[in-house]
């Protein structure tokens, strides 16, 4: 039977089938994107490049950040096993592409008996069995399915590097932290000891030197707390790089971090198609869509080919010439009659359509609600930021004028001390702010869904226990 005639014959088992079972074709559902953001924050600066390539955490000009981000993007075990699924995903879509290539067994031996064909034998016996609407509709879930995947790889890269940035950020800002409460605490400390003094002599009364004592007592207890912390965060960070517990190493210091005029402007619909949790949200719609055809499309008929070559050794020159007839009169054309189980399957596929339409548009809708709740957070911290810091600087000058004051005879050592826990008390509130603004930022730029094609070539490497890739 001629290859011609079984197209025919499956051209009209789709008509007898009805067309209309090939499966919906897929639309991209109205998100209703607003024109812009509720939350304008005045901070932000228009910026025209392009999201997903930026190295934004350049912009805070630290060279070990930098290195940080670096190294942890090229050996995070997550994103290295986002990679396999990638490669696995790769493998499936090929594995739908072939199937349009027909299969063949070889088998071979030697007969030395027969007085006919004596020598080698050889058969090959190919078959080829094809659904031609299934595997479209097969072909368009696979390649949906590996961009979605492709999607959850850069998913794991933005989180990385934000997870990194932050890391870093709080490190830095636990390295000052220490810092500030040892100057506090020795600022306590001396106040404690002229209050004793005080209260031998008769100037203060117990109560007060008791709230002398539970103050120093309370900020030296938070010493080795902030020392813990820094060993979980340097811990934290070594897990992202893909190492062992150690040190990490710091580049700028915390309080040069710069945190102004780092943050970009976007259209809503820039934010769509940068985030790739969204791109993965419609891929995997698409996918859906897509299996409700394969579901469907098994009511078309299937082609089936199978043939058996084969002939003595001295004919093996031949064997793939024109005139060998490889397919033999065994095609044939099949389709289901009384399989009611088909319809289940495409039930089964319309809802996973249906949980996946809602999915994707949860996601478009966290995705507009994520990126206006960052603005909003990044300019009122901002403004609280600016607000700790005349706090601060307003300590400092009364620190000054009473270091003059005491200088000159008119202030006493505690009246000076006391002014120094004051600004010590400041300058801790005004770490913490600015370590809440960074995090804004960085929050920012992840639901953004900047930085994540950065040097987004990642390849298989060897694996680490004996196997080899290759």
């Amino acid at each position: 039977m001629k290859l011609r005639n079984v197209l025919l014959l499956a051209s009209l088992g789709a008509a007898f089938a009805g067309c209309g079972l090939f499966g919906p074709s897929y639309n991209k559902p109205n998100t209703q994107n607003p024109d812009e953001f509720q939350s304008r924050d005045v901070l932000a600066v228009n910026e025209s490049a392009n999201l997903p390539m930026m190295a934004w955490w350049e912009k805070f000009d630290d060279h070990q950040l930098n290195y940080l981000i670096e190294s942890a993007l090229a050996n995070n075990n997550n994103i290295q096993a986002a990679v396999g699924n990638v490669v696995a995903a790769q493998g499936f879509l090929r594995q739908i592409q072939f199937a349009w290539i027909p299969t063949a067994g070889i088998s071979a031996g030697y007969n030395e008996r027969s007085l006919i064909a004596q020598g080698y034998n050889f058969q090959a016996t190919p078959s080829y069995s094809l659904n031609i609407f299934q595997q479209i509709r097969s072909q368009e879930y696979a390649k949906a399915n590996y961009e979605a995947v492709l999607a959850a790889k850069d998913t794991v890269r933005l989180s990385v590097i934000s997870a990194t940035t932050a890391g870093y950020f709080t490190l830095l800002g636990q390295d000052y932290q220490l810092q500030l409460q040892k100057q506090l605490v020795e600022d306590l400390k001396g106040l404690y000891n002229f209050g004793k003094l005080q209260y031998e002599e008769g100037l203060i009364s117990l109560y007060q030197l008791q709230s002398y004592e539970q103050d120093y007592e309370n900020a030296n207890a938070q010493v080795p707390i902030i020392e813990n912390n820094i060993v979980a965060s340097q811990n934290a960070l070594r897990v992202l790089l893909n190492q062992n517990p150690g040190d990490i190493k710091r580049g700028v210091k915390f309080n040069e971090l710069n945190s102004y005029g780092v943050i970009p402007i976007n259209l809503p619909s820039q934010v769509l198609r940068n985030r790739p949790d969204v791109r993965q949200a419609e891929q995997q719609l698409i996918a859906a869509n897509a299996n409700i055809g394969i579901a469907t499309s098994s009511f078309f008929p299937s082609i089936n080919l199978t043939g058996l070559g084969g002939s003595a050794s001295d004919a093996l020159s031949n064997l793939f010439s024109a005139g060998t007839d490889y397919w033999v009169d065994a095609a044939s054309v099949s389709m289901p009659f009384l399989n009611f189980g088909i319809y289940g399957q495409i039930q089964q596929a319309k809802g996973q359509y249906y949980a996946a339409y809602y999915n994707y548009l949860q996601t478009v809708r966290s995705a507009f609600a994520s990126v206006d709740n960052d603005l909003s957070a990044h300019q009122q911290l901002t403004v609280s930021l600016k607000t700790q810091t005349k706090a601060y600087d307003s300590s400092v000058r009364a620190y000054k004028f009473a270091e003059t004051s005491f200088h000159d005879g008119l202030y006493s050592k505690p009246q000076l001390l006391q002014n120094a826990v004051v600004m010590d008390k400041a300058a801790l509130v005004l770490q913490q702010s600015k370590l809440q603004q960074l995090g804004t930022i960085v929050q920012l730029y992840q639901d953004l869904g900047g930085g994540y094609g950065y040097k987004n070539n990642e390849s298989t490497i060897k694996f680490g226990d004996g196997h080899d890739w290759d």
